[in-house]
């Protein structure tokens, strides 16, 4: 064989199609949960702590509290319960919930690689594999992700007000254009996702009873943990149904403000902050 035919049986080999993927499991279209957030919740109900489930997946104590917010945000229930005790302290524990994804997604990744060393072995060299590679997830910067359904759409000469109910009986106002409110096909009743910015949400204490500032959106809870940094803090306040809202405070407001670990705040957007998406 000569060196040209060679050269090009090596390069043809290089270049060959290879269909691979993640599984994804989705709650209203949106990806949440993947091997990574898997084999964090194994560590979690193996070891009863976020803190030392953090270390044995090798990621950092803050990411593993960001990926069980959006998993809990995300899934119908909760997936893993935390109890109180401050940054290191307390426990968690995996919902009957978390038990049923990671067996759900354990049966589907061993289906779903076989279908894939199934579609590998008839595909051979040829291009065709390109078309067969899994959909992208959804990746966004938006710290405050929640899946919600439309509850009202109030139409107004330029822009519109959309009402949003999220989970744990909680709402949401986004104002949009009327020409989104058209192209996305937002009415009452379409499940959206909401995403919000955590630069765009104010955090401040609980007012008393009765007292509002109107015009914003205003959720409000017990502050789950705060992360201090030589800029803005980020403070996480842990609302009804398991779910979780994120922004950002100077740090010498909060002791003023008597803002700490498990007391009452309320984070505040403007409607205009809100983002909607949708599925199609």
């Amino acid at each position: 064989m000569d060196k040209s035919s060679t050269s090009d049986q090596e390069r043809s080999q290089a270049t060959a199609v290879n269909v691979g993927g993640e599984l994804w499991l989705s709650v209203g279209e949106v990806a949440f949960l993947g091997e990574a957030r898997i084999g964090l919740l194994e560590q979690i109900g193996e070891r009863g702590s976020i803190t030392q489930a953090a270390k044995a997946a090798g990621i950092s104590y803050k990411a593993a509290w960001d990926a069980v917010d959006a998993m809990n945000n995300l899934a119908p229930m909760p997936v893993v319960a935390t109890a109180t005790g401050g940054r290191g302290g307390g426990g968690a524990r995996l919902t009957d919930e978390g038990h049923r994804l990671i067996a759900a997604y354990r049966t589907l990744s061993a289906e779903y690689r076989r279908f894939l060393d199934s579609v590998n072995a008839t595909l051979g060299d040829r291009e065709a594999g390109v078309a067969m590679l899994q959909r992208l997830a959804l990746r966004t910067s938006a710290r405050n992700q929640f899946i919600g359904q439309i509850a009202s759409v109030t139409a107004r000469p330029v822009d519109a007000e959309v009402e949003i109910a999220i989970q744990g009986g909680a709402r949401l106002r986004a104002g949009v254009t009327n020409e989104s409110v058209e192209c996305l096909g937002l009415k009452p009743g379409r499940h959206v996702w909401a995403l919000i910015k955590a630069v765009a949400v104010r955090i401040e204490p609980a007012p008393p009873s009765g007292i509002s500032e109107p015009g914003l959106n205003r959720l409000c809870g017990q502050v789950q943990r705060i992360t201090r940094s030589d800029g803005p803090a980020e403070v996480v306040i842990a609302l009804e149904a398991g779910i979780t809202v994120r922004g950002l405070i100077d740090v010498e407001r909060l002791e003023p403000l008597g803002i700490g670990e498990h007391t009452s705040a309320c984070a505040l957007f403007e409607p205009a902050s809100v983002i909607i998406g949708v599925s199609d």
